[in-house]
Order: structure tokens, then sequence, then C-alpha cells
């Protein structure tokens, strides 16, 4: 793998003026060769030309990469090249050109243990393939040249000294080339390992898109801060409008706003402030400091600076912020806490003005935090089995029989507890889970109505609440088929209850489902009659079977001092216009005989509410069907 050039670019220069240093000790030797060398009478005709070239050679060189600092890799290159030539045709002109054997000897001496410095240039710098291949071709062109001489003359005195130095010359030019490679490769990998390290660790501690530290690095920091009990805050940030950005010009203009909100917080920011983006449009500051003015202080130049247009594809955006603020140890004594503490502060600034700054209070933020925290554990309830069904039941008026139990979702949270169900199905159908949720509810009630058949013999109606975004998915009619076929529950023992608001929404498409239904043997109710459109046209062109009157109807009759007489009016007018439809009527909520005697005078054949029951479980309603519990040795109950 190659270095990358970010990486090269410093250790270039640490090259650059190793070899600058370098170039002239060997020019010195040179020069001084083509000096003495005839003084000495040691001097033989290669070097007197040899060494001239050599000299002007380095000068060359020096000057060249002194000029021209890029030129590193070329002058290290030139070099091994020109002393591979150098070396192999010295030692072939001593072999065959020297007048006696001693002489060969001494010019092997004296000529070279230059040779090492060749194998560390090879190497010397990282990839320079042309250079190693150089070193490689001049070893093996030494060692043939040597063998060659070896074996074409005798073994003996004064042959055989020359055959014994040219053995050690090639023995040395191994032992150098391996170790050369071995170290110098070795410190390569370990180097690109290094640097490689250190990139990873760049990527997983930065956003990508901003270059600002991440969460990671954030929550690193955070940690670290707690831990050195300093006092700090933590900011909250979440960009205004940016949906806005997106949608008109795309995610690329989008992302160079959010490149340019990046920019702006750290201008803003002092030194030792830390500014990370935690994911789409949120960023988080920290400030550290025993000063409690300063993060207001903070947050405010930032609401300022990030409230200034952003120009991007020819288009201008004015974009605001909503900023939460905590503080350590103040509002939370770890940095998870503190982080959602303040998170909580921004929802508020953002659910309600937005464009503010908010120091988080206990008082009002906890009720947020806890809302936030059952949306993420809503997701997960379903797998985790904390729903459970119970039933209350459906009584007739006229002499109190059983006839129907409704079935009713109920979400218990190992933290939280009892979850109203005014909470879970407005986040079921926000979210998208009412979808596998009801489907959960119908199979669950309809395994569970014909295990009360099968026990007593006897039908009861199974009354199962259906969500409007659960009745307009285009498969839901099929959803009903297969739970009756896997619970082998009779469809005339299924009734779907739908809201009025469920029904009017789009009625051609819901006046098609319920003929189908219809055609099942499903029995329709309308929920909550009287509290949504009010129209009583569609009673006669639907095929409903009941229509179940509202609770805060119900809640009026019986007590004539309080109750208005329209109350008494629609109730009335809703069971006879149901009467002339043949429709059932179920009154809900009843609590009082009062209540139950009137609705009986005046019609009404069904009632729930606690005057007869509250929300049940399974084994209650078997108790009231008349199936005894027991229990057998092994401990498993059983129903007679």
């Amino acid at each position: 793998m190659a270095t990358s050039p970010e990486l090269q670019r410093p250790q270039e220069q640490e090259w650059r003026r190793a070899i600058l240093l370098s170039l002239p000790m060997a020019g010195i030797a040179f020069l001084a060769g083509t000096l003495l060398d005839g003084p000495s009478h040691q001097g033989n005709a290669f070097d007197r030309i040899s060494y001239p070239l050599l000299t002007l050679g380095v000068v060359v060189l020096e000057v060249l990469l002194w000029r021209i600092p890029t030129a590193v890799n070329r002058v290290v290159t030139a070099l091994v090249m020109c002393m591979s030539l150098f070396f192999l045709s010295k030692l072939i002109y001593i072999l065959n050109f020297m007048p006696d054997s001693l002489s060969v000897q001494a010019e092997m001496t004296e000529s070279f243990f230059w040779i090492p410095a060749l194998y560390v240039l090879s190497f010397f710098i990282p990839n320079l393939r042309l250079a190693r291949l150089s070193s490689g071709l001049f070893f093996y062109s030494v060692l043939l040249v040597s063998l060659q001489h070896i074996l074409t003359h005798p073994l003996v005195y004064p042959n055989a000294g020359v055959a014994f130095a040219l053995l050690e010359l090639n023995f040395a030019n191994l032992t150098l080339l391996s170790l050369t490679g071995t170290f110098i490769g070795f410190k390569e990998r370990f180097t690109r390992r290094e640097a490689q390290s250190d990139t990873l660790q760049r990527l997983a501690y930065s956003d990508l898109l901003t270059g600002l530290p991440n969460r990671l690095a954030l929550e690193d920091a955070l940690a670290q801060a707690t831990r050195d009990g300093t006092p700090y805050s933590v900011l909250f940030i979440d960009i205004d409008g940016f949906k806005l950005v997106n949608d008109t010009v795309g995610h690329g203009a989008g992302d160079l706003v959010l490149k340019e909100v990046g920019q702006r917080l750290s201008a803003v920011l002092k030194a030792g402030e830390l500014i990370a983006r935690l994911s789409g449009d949120e960023f988080v500051v920290l400030v550290s400091g025993p000063d409690a003015d300063r993060p207001m202080q903070t947050a405010q130049l930032v609401l300022a600076d990030l409230t200034r247009p952003y120009q991007t594809q020819g288009q201008v955006f004015y974009l605001t912020a909503s900023i939460g603020v905590s503080r350590f140890p103040d509002d939370a004594q770890d940095a998870p806490t503190l982080l959602k503490h303040a998170d909580s502060a921004m929802y508020h600034v953002k659910s309600r003005s937005k464009n503010g700054v908010r120091r988080f209070e206990v008082a009002l933020d906890t009720e947020i935090e806890r809302q936030k925290a059952l949306e993420h554990e809503f997701h997960f309830a379903l797998e985790r089995e904390q729903f459970e069904l119970h039933y209350q039941p459906i009584y007739a008026l006229n002499d109190g029989g059983l006839r129907k139990v409704e079935a009713l979702l109920r979400w218990t949270h190992p933290t939280y507890g009892s979850v109203p169900p005014t909470v879970f199905v407005s986040l079921a159908e926000a979210s998208g889970q009412i979808i596998p949720l009801g489907a959960w509810v119908l199979h669950q009630a309809c395994r569970q109505a014909r295990l009360w058949a099968n026990l007593t013999g006897k039908p009861l109606i199974m009354s199962v609440n259906v969500s409007p975004v659960q009745f307009a998915q285009p498969g839901f009619v099929n959803s009903v088929k297969q739970a009756l076929v896997e619970s082998g529950l009779a469809s005339e023992q299924l009734e779907l209850e739908l809201t009025e608001g469920a029904v009017i929404r789009n009625l051609q498409a819901v006046q098609l489902a319920l003929v189908e239904l219809r055609q099942l043997g499903v029995r329709v109710a309308i929920d909550d009659f009287g509290t949504g459109y009010s129209s009583l046209s569609y009673l006669k062109d639907l095929p409903i079977s009941c229509i179940k009157i509202d609770r805060s109807f119900i809640a009026d009759l019986g007590q004539p001092r309080r109750a208005p007489q329209y109350a008494l009016a629609l109730v009335e007018a809703i069971i006879g216009i149901a009467g002339t439809l043949d429709l059932e009527v179920v009154a809900e909520g009843i609590e009082t005989v009062a209540q139950q005697s009137l609705l009986l005078d005046l019609g009404c054949q069904l009632g729930q509410g606690y005057l007869y029951s509250r929300p049940v479980t399974a084994e209650q309603i078997q108790l009231m069907l008349g199936v005894a519990r027991e229990t057998d040795a092994s401990g498993h109950v059983q129903y007679n």
C-alpha cells in the first residue's frame, strides 16, 4: 500500500535534508580519489576516468535536489543506479584488466566498502521500485561475475585469495541486502500500520461531512470532563427549518449548509470548547469552566450567528436554531443524563416558539423526557411481550346475559408501569407500529374467543377496535381472514369496531371493505357514535351491524339536575333510528342503575360500563362464563 501524499510530505522533507548533508561527503571522497590516487601510486585507468565523473555527478545531484525540493525520489534513484553501475563496472575491470591478483584484492578492499550505502539508499524511501530493482540486479550481477571468475580460474595461490575475497564480497552483499530489506520493510509496515491506525482513529472520532468531532468523540470528552469533576455545560443545538433546504434544493445543498453551520459554530467558540455533530442537523457544544453565565452567553452568540442568511444553489435561506442547555453537576451527575436533559430543554424550545435558548428545568422537562423514552421503548414493546389484552364485558340490559366482550390493549412497561392507551395508541399511529400491533391484537382476540367457545360451548362475540390507519391498509380484509382461519373462530363471532372518522374519511373505499367483511360474516360496529361527524345518513348505506353510543352522552342520563335535554333527546333519537334500521345499540360507560333503567326504557339492548365490570383478564372472563379453574398436580391450570 502506498503512503498517502499527506503523510509523505513531511517525511520527504526529512529525507531531503539527510541526503543534502550526505551527498557532499560522497563528493569529497570521490574528489579525494581524483586528486590523491596519482601521488599515492594506487590509481588505475578506471579510477582516473570514473572518479571525476562521479564527483561531477554528485555535484549535479546536490544542486538538483537543492533547487527542486520535490526531486527526492528521482535523485535517490539516480544515485542507486549510478552506484550499481560503478561498482559492477569496477569489479569487471579489476577482475579482467588488473595486472596481478594481489592488486585485485587491494582494489576490492579500497572500493567496495561503499556498497552498503547502495543498499541503504535503495530502501531509504518507501516505494522506490526502480531503485530497489537496480540494487537487486546489482547483487545478482556481482554474484554472476564472481562465479564466472571463480569457475574459470584455478583455486591456487594467488587466485585463491581473489576467490576468497569474491566469496566474502557476495556473502556481505547478501547479508546487507537481506538485513536492509527486512529492517526497512518492517519499518515501512510499522509506519503504514501506524498511519492506518491514525486514519481510522480520525474517522472513528470525526464526522465525515463537517470534519467536526462526532458522537463518539463527544461521549469521550463528556466522560473525561465528568471524571475530572470540573463544572461544564452542554448546549444541544437543533437547526430549525433545515428540512426545507433539503426539500427545496436537495441533499447536496443541505450538506453544504451543514458544513457552514459547523464552520460558524467553530468560529464562535473559544479555545478549549468542543463542538460535535451528532446526526442530521443536531450539534452539541461542550463549554467547560466554573463561570455559570458563560454557557448562556455562548448560546446567545451561537443563536445570533446561525440566524445569518445561508446562500446555496443560487438561493438564500434563513434558518434559526433551538438550543437547550444543561449543566454539570447541577442538572445531572453523569454525562448521558446531562445530554438527555439538554435535549429535553431543546425539544421544549422547538415544540413551542423555536429560535430560542432554554435552560433545563426538572419540573417542566421530566415529562418530555418520559414521553421521548416511551417513544423509544414502544418500538420494542411488542417483541418483548409487554402487551396483553384485557376484556370488558357487554351485557344484555333486559336479562343481564353476557353477550359480547370488547378486547382492550394494555401496555405494562417494566420501568414506567402501566402506560395509558391514550398515550401509546397515538405513538403507534405516528410510528406506523399500529399495523403489526393491530394484527397482533386481532389474532390474539380471535384465539381467545375460540378458546372460550371450546370451553363453554356458547358463542361469545369478540369485539375488536380497529385503527383508521390499520383499516385503510389494502390487505386489511385478508388479515381478518387469516386471523379467523388460524384461530378457527366462526366469523359471526368477530365484531370490528370503527370510529365515525374512519368510516367517513373515504366512504367509497370503506364501503367496499365493509361489504367484503359482511360477505365473510364479520360484524361491524361504529364506536363512539355521536362524537364524530354526527351524520346519520351513512347508516342506511353501509353494512353496519351495531352502533355504540359514546359515554359522554350516557354520563348525563339519570342526572336530571345536570343533564342538558339534548343528551336525552340525542340518545332517544339514536336508539329510534337504530331500531328502524335493525341495528344493535350498545351504550358505553354505564355507571349507575338510573342510567341502566333509563336506557332500558328507551329501548337500548346492550350496555357496558363500570356498573357491570371494569376491563378484566381472560381468566376472569372465564369465571364469568361459569368455567371453574383448577390446578393439577403439576401446577398446570385446567378449566372444567
